[in-house]
C-alpha cells in the first residue's frame, strides 16, 4: 500500500494537536469522578470500557450485545502481542485511521484531484469528534474497512471489496449501509453473474453475529434489544427530532440540554449533507451516506449523532466542495473549536457523544 508524504504530515500534526489538547484538558479541568484519574486509561472511557471488557472476558452482560464483535476480537488477538488490552485497542484505532486516510486520499483524488483529497482529509481530521480515532472505540477500524470496501469497488476488485464489507458488517450495524451501497452499485453497472456472485456474501459478518446472538439469547436481533440499556428503541425518525425539540424547549437551560442541542444540530447537518450527496457524488457514496445517517435516527433520541457522522466520509468531500469560502472558513473554525472542547471534556470523563 502506497503512503503519501502529505497525508503522513497531516496525520502527525493532527495527532500531536489532539493529544496536546487532551493532555492540557486532563491537567487543568476537574475530573468527572466516573473513571480513574489516569490519562492513559481515559482513552478507554465510556463505550471503550465495554469494548475492552468484551475483548478480555467476552459478553458478560446482555446489554453488551449492542457492541458488534470484530473490534473486540481484533483487540483480543493483538493483546497476545502487547499484553495490554488498552494498548492493543488504541494501536488498532490509530493504525486503522492512518491507513484509512491514505486510501481515502487515493479514492478522492481519483474522483476529483489531489487538492480536494487533501482538504477532505483535513475536514475529517478536524471534525469535532475525530479524537475518537485515538480511543478504544471502533470508529477507526470501521473507517478503514469502509474506505477499503469503496476503494476496491472503484478498482473493480470485487472479491476484496466483498471481504472488506464482510468485516465492516461485523464491526457495526451501520456496516449494512456499505452492503447496500455495494449491492446497488454492482446491480446497476453489471448485474449479478457467475463472476461476481460472491458479493451476495457481503453481509456474512452481520449474519454470523445474528447467528451467535440467536445461540446466546434466542433472538438473532438481540443487539436491538440491548440498545434499551441506553434508552434506544425503534421509532420513526421524526420522533427523535420531536422529542429532542421538546427537551430543549422545556423550562430551564442546563449543560445536558446544550449537548442535546448539539445532537440536533449535527443530525440536521448529517441529513442535509446526505441528501446533498445525491447531487454531487456517486450513487454509491450517496446511498452509503443516507443509510448511515438514517439508521441512528430510528430511535427516540439523537444522542451520539456527532460521533456517528465521523465515518461518513462523503460528508467531508461535500464540505470541501462548498464554493463559498466564508462558509468553509466558518465550518473549519467551529470544527476546531468543538474538537478542542470535546477532546478536553472526554478525557476528564464527561460524556460528549
Amino acid at each position: 500500500m502506497r503512503l503519501y508524504p502529505n497525508v503522513v504530515y497531516i496525520f502527525i500534526i493532527w495527532l500531536t494537536v489532539v493529544l496536546s489538547v487532551a493532555y492540557f484538558g486532563f491537567s487543568t479541568l476537574p475530573q468527572s469522578g466516573k473513571f480513574n484519574n489516569n490519562f492513559w486509561e481515559s482513552l478507554g472511557n465510556w463505550d471503550g470500557g465495554h469494548y475492552l471488557g468484551i475483548a478480555e472476558s467476552g459478553y458478560s452482560q446482555k446489554f453488551q450485545y449492542a457492541f458488534f464483535p470484530l473490534y473486540p476480537l481484533t483487540i483480543k488477538a493483538l493483546n497476545q502481542v502487547t499484553q495490554n488490552y488498552l494498548l492493543a485497542a488504541i494501536l488498532i484505532s490509530v493504525t486503522a485511521t492512518f491507513l484509512g486516510l491514505h486510501l481515502l486520499y487515493k479514492l478522492v483524488a481519483g474522483d476529483f484531484d489531489k487538492k480536494i483529497a487533501e482538504k477532505a482529509i483535513l475536514a475529517l481530521l478536524f471534525f469535532p469528534t475525530s479524537f475518537f480515532f485515538l480511543t478504544a472505540y471502533s470508529e477507526g477500524l470501521f473507517f478503514l474497512l469502509t474506505i477499503a470496501a469503496f476503494y476496491f469497488l472503484r478498482q473493480n476488485k470485487l472479491f476484496w471489496a466483498t471481504i472488506a464489507v464482510v468485516l465492516v458488517s461485523a464491526t457495526r450495524v451501520v456496516g449494512l449501509a456499505v452492503v447496500v451501497a455495494l449491492w446497488i452499485d454492482i446491480l446497476t453497472k453489471q448485474g449479478i453473474n457467475r463472476k461476481n456472485w460472491f458479493i451476495l456474501l457481503a453481509p456474512l459478518g452481520f449474519v454470523s453475529y445474528c447467528i451467535f446472538l440467536y445461540q446466546q439469547t434466542g433472538d438473532p436481533f438481540y443487539f436491538i434489544t440491548a440498545e434499551n440499556h441506553w434508552q434506544r428503541t425503534l421509532a420513526t425518525p421524526v420522533i427523535g427530532f420531536w422529542q429532542t425539540l421538546g427537551n430543549i424547549s422545556s423550562s430551564g437551560f442546563t449543560a445536558p440540554k446544550f449537548n442535546i442541542l448539539l445532537d440536533l444540530i449535527f443530525a440536521i447537518f448529517g441529513v442535509g449533507f446526505a441528501i446533498r450527496a445525491f447531487r454531487f457524488l456517486s450513487p454509491s457514496f450517496a446511498i452509503y451516506s443516507l443509510i448511515s445517517v438514517g439508521i441512528p435516527l430510528f430511535t427516540p433520541t439523537l444522542s451520539s449523532m456527532p460521533r456517528f457522522l465521523l465515518p461518513v466520509f462523503p460528508i467531508f468531500i461535500l464540505v470541501v466542495l462548498i464554493k463559498n469560502r466564508y462558509v468553509g472558513l466558518f465550518f473549519q473554525v467551529v470544527s476546531i473549536a468543538l474538537l478542542s472542547i470535546f477532546t478536553a471534556l472526554f478525557i476528564v470523563g464527561y460524556w460528549v457523544s
